[in-house]
């Protein structure tokens, strides 16, 4: 039973890792890891991009060259490159739990961003 005991302990303290020795995806270095803060920033810009994609998808269904067209300007308001948000994204992906609390913030400003949408504006056109 003891040693049962002692066996789950070292295993458990043997699959803990520490975020420093996380090894990066083949072709990123360290010094262009995105911020947290940023790659949340990010992820929010690429699901509101996304939403307005598929919403011009269902109007007309060859968007593809249009598609291109605003993932390079998003990415060039960045100041990177495609290439390098997928390395991150992977990275990122490498710790399950770090990337789901992301997303709940990533979540969270869609929905503030689905709200203020939704928020009737008042307008003083025409109004004497």
């Amino acid at each position: 039973m003891r040693s049962l005991a002692f066996l789950s302990i070292i295993l458990i303290i043997a699959g803990c890792k520490n975020s420093g020795d996380t090894k990066l995806p083949s072709g990123l270095i360290k010094d262009s890891i995105i911020p947290r803060s940023e790659m949340i920033n990010m992820l929010v810009d690429i699901h509101v991009l996304e939403a307005a994609l598929i919403v011009k998808r269902n109007k007309t269904p060859e968007v593809n060259a249009a598609d291109v067209y605003y993932y390079d300007k998003l990415f060039t308001g960045y100041k990177m490159t495609r290439r390098r948000f997928l390395l991150n994204l992977s990275y990122y992906e490498m710790n399950p739990e770090n990337l789901r609390k992301m997303y709940e913030e990533v979540v969270k400003k869609l929905e503030i961003y689905s709200n203020l949408a939704k928020t009737p504006r008042k307008t003083t056109v025409g109004r004497k």
